[in-house]
Formats: C-alpha cells, sequence, structure tokens
C-alpha cells in the first residue's frame, strides 16, 4: 500500500511538474513577443514602434475593440493608439460606433471654430464622448481639426441617439425633397411616413397606446414604400450632404421592420441586423465617403470579431472581413482583473481574477502591466503554434469562452487591471 501511495505522490507530482514548465515555456515565449504599452502620461506610450509598425503596416482599416462600454483603461489604451495610428500610419478617419448622422453632421460644425471640444464630445454617444478617459482624445482631435493631417470623426451605427438625428434628419430631407421635386403621393403618406419616423427615432418609447397593431403595421407599410420610393430618386443626386442624407436612408429602411418586430414582441434588437447595417456603413465610408484613407473602427470586442461561432451568428467584423481580408488588421481588448463602469452607471462591477490555464491568466504572468500581442505571426512560429488551439478567454462581456481567438482576432491588447470608465464634468 506504501508503494502504491509513493508511486502515486510521484505520478502526481510529475505530472504538475510537467505542466508547469508548459506553461512556464508559454509565459516565456509570450515575453518575447509582447510589446509594452505605457500609460504613463508622462512616458513614451509605445517602446516598440518600429516592430508594432510591421504589424500593422499593411492594414487600411484597423478595429480596435472593449470588453464592455464601462472598461476605462482600454479606452485610455484606445485613446493613445488612435494617436500612434495618426500620426505614424497615416490613418485619417476614426469611426465610432456610435450614429453615422450625427458624427459627420457635428464634424462639418466644427472646422472653423476655435475650441470645439464641446462638439466633439456631443458628436459621439455619451459612453466615450464624456468619458475622462477619452478626454486626451478629444484634446488631440480638436488640435488637428484645421491642420493639414487632421484627424476625421465619423460613425457608423444607424441608431438616432440625439436630437440631430431625431430632428435634423427629417428636416433636412424634408428640404432636400422640395428642393428636388421629390414627392408624396399624397399629405396621408408624407404624414404617416414622418408620425413612423418619430416612433422610430425614439426607439418607440413613449408610443400612444391607442396606437394599434394594424395601425403601426400601416405606418410601418407606408414608411417602406414610400421610403423606397425616395431613396431611388436620392440615389440619382450628387454632393456629399446628399450622399451622407442616401446612406442616412438606406440604413432606416433596412432596421424598420425589425425595429417593429422588436417592440411588438417586446424582445431584443435583432443584433445581427444591426451588425449587417454597420457593416455597410463602413463599407460606404470606406469606398465612397473616405476613398483611399486609412480607418480606425472604434467599437466593442464582439462587433468586431469574426468567426466568433456559436452561440453568434455573423458579425459586422466577419462581413467586412468577407470584402477586405488582409487589409484588415483587428485587435481585441482583454483583462485580467479590476472593474468596469459605464459613465451612467453609479456603482462598478468588479472583474474577477481570470482563472487558471485562461490565457489572460497567462498574459498576468509575464508581470508586464500593459502589453501589445500580435497573434498573425506568433502564431505561426515554433513557439507560438500552441496558440493555434482553443484556448479560454473572456473578451465578450468578461465572459470565458472555449475557442481559437487567433481566428477571430489579428492581435490582442491586455491590460493586467482594467478601472472603470468615470464621468468628465466641464469646470
Amino acid at each position: 500500500m506504501k508503494i502504491y501511495l509513493i508511486l502515486t505522490s510521484l505520478l502526481i507530482c510529475s505530472g504538475l511538474f510537467a505542466q508547469n514548465k508548459e506553461e512556464l515555456s508559454k509565459i516565456k515565449s509570450l515575453k518575447s513577443e509582447i510589446i509594452p504599452l505605457n500609460l504613463n502620461e508622462n512616458s513614451e506610450f509605445i517602446q516598440n514602434k518600429k516592430k508594432l509598425k510591421q504589424y500593422i503596416a499593411d492594414a487600411s482599416i484597423v478595429l480596435l475593440g472593449e470588453e464592455s462600454h464601462g472598461d476605462g483603461t482600454a479606452f485610455k489604451t484606445k485613446s493613445e493608439l488612435v494617436k500612434f495610428l495618426h500620426q505614424e500610419l497615416g490613418f485619417n478617419v476614426i469611426a465610432f460606433e456610435s450614429s453615422m448622422y450625427l458624427a459627420e453632421k457635428s464634424f462639418q460644425n466644427i472646422q472653423n471654430k476655435e475650441d470645439a471640444k464641446l462638439e466633439l464630445r456631443r458628436s459621439i454617444t455619451p459612453l466615450w464622448g464624456w468619458a475622462v478617459e477619452v478626454q486626451p482624445l478629444i484634446n488631440y482631435i480638436d488640435e488637428q481639426k484645421q491642420s493639414t493631417h487632421p484627424l476625421i470623426v465619423s460613425g457608423f451605427d444607424h441608431q438616432e441617439i440625439s436630437q440631430t438625428d431625431r430632428e435634423t434628419f427629417p428636416f433636412e430631407l424634408y428640404n432636400s425633397m422640395e428642393k428636388e421635386n421629390i414627392n408624396f403621393k399624397d399629405q396621408e403618406e408624407q404624414n404617416a411616413f414622418f408620425k413612423f419616423y418619430a416612433l422610430l427615432s425614439s426607439q418607440f418609447y413613449g408610443r400612444n397606446e391607442n396606437l394599434t397593431l394594424d395601425s403601426l403595421n400601416y405606418l410601418l407599410s407606408t414608411f417602406n414604400n414610400a421610403g423606397a420610393r425616395i431613396l431611388a430618386d436620392l440615389e440619382k443626386l450628387e454632393g456629399k450632404d446628399m450622399e451622407l442624407l442616401t446612406q442616412s436612408m438606406r440604413n432606416k429602411l433596412a432596421v424598420a421592420t425589425n425595429a417593429v418586430y422588436r417592440k411588438v414582441n417586446d424582445s431584443r434588437f435583432n443584433e445581427y441586423t444591426r451588425d449587417s447595417v454597420m457593416a455597410e456603413n463602413i463599407i460606404w465610408l470606406k469606398e465612397k465617403r473616405y476613398p483611399n484613407q486609412k480607418i480606425i473602427i472604434w467599437a466593442a470586442n464582439l462587433h468586431n470579431a469574426r468567426n466568433a461561432g456559436s452561440p453568434y451568428k455573423t458579425t459586422m467584423g466577419d462581413y467586412i472581413y468577407r470584402k477586405y481580408k488582409d487589409e484588415l488588421y483587428s485587435i481585441g481588448f482583454v483583462a485580467n482583473k479590476g472593474e468596469m463602469g459605464t459613465v451612467q452607471m453609479q456603482n462598478s462591477r468588479p472583474i474577477e481574477p481570470a482563472k487558471e490555464n485562461t490565457l489572460e491568466y497567462l498574459f498576468s504572468k509575464t508581470e508586464v502591466p500593459n502589453f501589445f500581442l500580435d497573434f498573425k505571426s506568433f502564431k505561426k512560429t515554433k513557439k507560438g503554434k500552441w496558440l493555434n488551439n482553443n484556448l479560454d478567454m473572456r473578451p465578450f462581456g468578461y465572459m470565458e469562452q472555449n475557442k481559437n481567438w487567433t481566428d477571430i482576432f489579428d492581435a490582442v491588447i491586455f491590460n493586467n487591471e482594467m478601472g472603470r470608465v468615470n464621468l468628465f464634468k466641464v469646470k
């Protein structure tokens, strides 16, 4: 019996030793590949610019993700990376996961303003516009706006989040139709069209409960039919303003039916309809609005991911990867521990330390608090081939999942300790 116990103990010890040896080998390989990032304001952000440039140099679209919209340290890291991409690699456009129409209209208005920071904050969703951690980027965009190399702000979401979306868009549409002699069939059709848009742009909040399902479907049908005719006429017109109006109209028609379904069935908006529309907007920005320009995309990890598999369907990242392939470079963001909280959240939510055997756990063992790791090249090396397996990581809302992450992101940025987002207050 004693011999059996001794042998069992030896086997366990040898197994643990082998496991520990494998873990140490992975950590050693990571240390040789990572590019440390310094978030101290008085220090250089990137210690090896040349190496980072080599990884991203061939990309014309860079996707910057985040685990949640409450990741302050990730926001700070992304803001510094945006400056690097603009200064060192010639990326001239940054598009946020925010209203395209609002961002485009707002940026048009700031060109001749001496101080446009307030306008810039309002040009994107408050999740980022009013985050303390994004203010250095806001200041930078303001400083660069009248230079020969400005950083242009845009958006790629269809969702109406502002008075500009809810009021300026329908007024501009109506005035453009008047000017170009594009007509509704009659006053009833016009009234129904704009009544439905008012409901759509408010996401049906405060909808008159006396509005029956039949009435809602009538408004939807009128909106879709009239909208299709209007769109066909708008597409014949030229000019930057008209092109933006036309693309925005395409967005409204693409989501209208789904939005009614959500309201009637009290269900979540079909995220994959949203992802397809956002992808179409990014393609429009790249091909029509800013041809030959390099674009930075600021969005959630899940939207940027590709080949994410079950339970996810086709993401924005899938759609644009099909078109741009290696012109695309997608960077996921992950963290080991800390807290998260959006500008709207009073209380933070804790982020528990990553479990053993997860990628975040291995990343933390490098003892480098913030770093960049390129998957594309590292996974092809002998020392990095272990990445070509299903591994545990939690880039989507801090929920641990087992996938081959090198098929989903081209690189990751790791923050060992995540801090929440803080609300910026104007003095």
